[in-house]
């Protein structure tokens, strides 16, 4: 091939090469320029969260339960640190670590990576005017904080926690959230939302100036204010904690409610656990027993079955009814008294705790309107009270009873959770009104302005006030010296309340050893200042010893006669009188 043909196609061949590095630049400066701008203008511009601060939680009358402390997390950006020997010699003394371990979170393909979590502001602020003195890039402090619970385990199930939940384990992904009680239930009010802003950096990454107009300011959370009073809370649990430590029960739980508004006063159970240290605590002991487990309510039922026929006008409280001498051979389901009553007024049926006189009632009142009227009273639903997991209870259909009428009557065949039999007799304390139990009282921003107000919120009149006046003199009988529960007698207040001692099921059967006991009452009887629930579970007593009138009882005075004197409720001079005349006489008659 000659000379003049090998440069013709040298020339062809430059040519095209030119013509299609030309076509590439067109393709590049053309189609992709939206692409390669977005490109550079990330390598030229950085985004950065602004954290919310967490709303804090607070008691009725405005005490901590939950609090952020201000912290600091210091992270390392390996991709701009030119010296990693100078910034271990910097770090690791103040923050107790040796220099090896922050080399090794040094990576120069990394651009952050945390070297240590929850340092105190002041600490972080030291370490971050050294850094600036030094010259260093690359070390990042970031705006961080730690929940606090002052309170540590009282109000725990009510408080919950806040942590992190891995929602997507397949992912290994998740979230920072409230994990239970209020700070799950109100986690949306509570975590506010992060702000961000984007500026310009350099090649080396550091900081030039904020973008303007790119900026959003976050917006924290909202705080959430209780109706539990701490004081009260304080009682409760110091009086149930001594009680568990005599009864040592398989589980406890205690309510306190204002009746005329549904107001939570307070809530405890046992086992309880440190909310500064959930990780700590098996997962039985995190469980809320006032909502999240149900059991039979025993004889605290026989009020509601006593008020049905009341308001049905099916008898009266002198009404008397046969109790069969202790045995009642009711169609495919023998009733048993615990002691052989004969004749016994509708008052004396719940004095005296006659299982046969409740059944008997129910009878009267029959199936469909009995099954009506207990889903009225708010048996097999839940309550809405603003907790997480809680539980219906078991009421079955109508349909599913079969021989289950009689039973249920005095509080078997059918299940409740705490909240619910508390939520009932409130029902009868204030007159014959269903209330949603109410925990939150209010929500305020920092400024204090209220952005949400809870008042109290009526489900249905469930009872006439005439009838739930019957209900409750028939319950001052109980506490009465003839009645079931003589131990939750204050002197100088008449108290009305109901005894219950539920069998436990074991394997299938009945246990004729162990019980759930409770007493449910309210106090002043006339003008209730509070309704009190107490349950043990299993307590470790005699089998005999193992009723609610010796167990829940006198728990439920102690817990209320230091409630009444906190909250200055003075005793009816005229009744303190009238018993000391009594026992005058009773005194009298033992020495003659």
């Amino acid at each position: 091939m000659s000379l003049k043909s090998r440069a013709c196609i040298a020339c062809y061949g430059l040519g095209t090469l030119f013509t299609a590095l030309s076509a590439r630049l067109i393709y590049l400066a053309v189609n992709q320029h939206d692409h390669y701008a977005r490109v550079a203008q990330k390598s030229y511009i950085a985004k950065t969260t602004i954290p919310a601060r967490r709303g804090s939680i607070q008691d009725a009358e405005g005490t901590f339960l939950a609090r952020n402390e201000p912290l600091k997390t210091i992270a390392l950006d390996g991709t701009i640190i030119k010296d990693p020997g100078k910034v271990a010699n910097l770090l690791a003394g103040p923050l107790q670590m040796k220099p090896e371990e922050v080399l090794q979170r040094i990576k120069s393909n990394r651009q952050y990576v945390v070297l240590k979590k929850k340092i105190s502001e002041e600490l972080a602020d030291e370490l971050q005017m050294n850094v600036q003195k030094a010259g260093i890039k690359g070390v990042i402090f970031d705006q961080d904080f730690d929940r606090i619970y002052p309170a540590h385990q009282m109000l725990c199930h009510v408080v919950g926690f806040y942590g992190y939940e891995e929602t997507d384990p397949a992912n290994h992904k998740g979230s920072f959230r409230g994990i239970e009680g209020i700070e799950r239930s109100m986690d949306n009010w509570l975590a506010g939302q992060d702000g961000w802003r984007y500026f310009e950096k350099d090649g080396r990454g550091k900081e030039l100036m904020n973008c303007a107009g790119e900026e959003r300011a976050p917006r924290n959370g909202a705080n959430v204010r209780l109706t539990v009073n701490l004081n009260l809370q304080q009682i409760v649990e110091s009086e149930l904690e001594i009680a568990c430590k005599r009864l040592q029960p398989l589980k406890a739980t205690v309510i306190m409610m204002k009746p005329d508004t549904g107001e939570i006063l307070a809530l405890a159970n046992r086992p309880a656990f440190d909310l500064n240290e959930p990780g700590k605590a098996r997962p039985e002991d995190r469980l809320n027993t006032a909502v999240a487990r149900s059991f039979e309510p025993g004889s605290t039922f026989k009020a509601v079955t006593c008020a049905g026929a009341l308001n049905y006008h099916l008898v009266t409280p002198d009404s008397k009814i046969w109790c069969d001498n202790g045995l009642w051979n009711y169609p495919g389901q023998p009733v048993h008294d615990h002691h052989p009553y004969g004749m016994l007024s509708v008052s004396q049926i719940i004095e005296f705790s006659s299982n046969i006189g409740a059944a008997k009632l129910a009878v009267q009142i029959g199936e469909e309107r009995f099954y009506n009227w207990i889903r009225a009273f708010g048996f097999g639903q839940r309550t809405g009270v603003a907790l997480p997991g809680e539980e219906p209870g078991i009421f079955v259909g109508r349909s599913q009873w079969k021989n289950a009428l009689t039973r249920v009557a005095f509080g078997q065949a059918v299940t409740a959770t705490p909240m619910q039999i508390i939520t009932a007799t409130c029902a009868i304390a204030n007159g014959g009104r269903l209330l949603m139990p109410q925990l939150i009282h209010d929500i305020r921003d920092d400024s204090g302005t209220v952005l949400a107000e809870y008042g109290p919120q009526e489900v249905r009149q469930v009872i006439t006030e005439s009838t739930a006046g019957k209900v409750r003199e028939a319950l001052i009988r109980v506490t009465g010296k003839q009645g079931t529960a003589k131990l939750a007698h204050i002197p100088g207040f008449n108290v009305a309340g109901k005894t219950g001692t539920a069998q436990k099921y074991e394997n299938g059967r009945p246990s004729h050893e162990h019980h759930v006991t409770s007493f449910v009452g309210f106090v002043p009887a006339e003008k209730p200042a509070f309704c009190l629930l107490v349950i043990f579970d299993q307590a470790k007593v005699t089998p005999h010893e193992d009723v609610g009138g010796l167990v829940a009882a006198p728990v439920f005075r102690t817990i209320a006669e230091r409630a009444l004197s906190h909250l200055g409720v003075e005793p009816d001079p005229v009744l303190l009188q009238q018993e000391k005349n009594q026992n005058l006489i009773l005194a009298k008659a033992g020495r003659n």
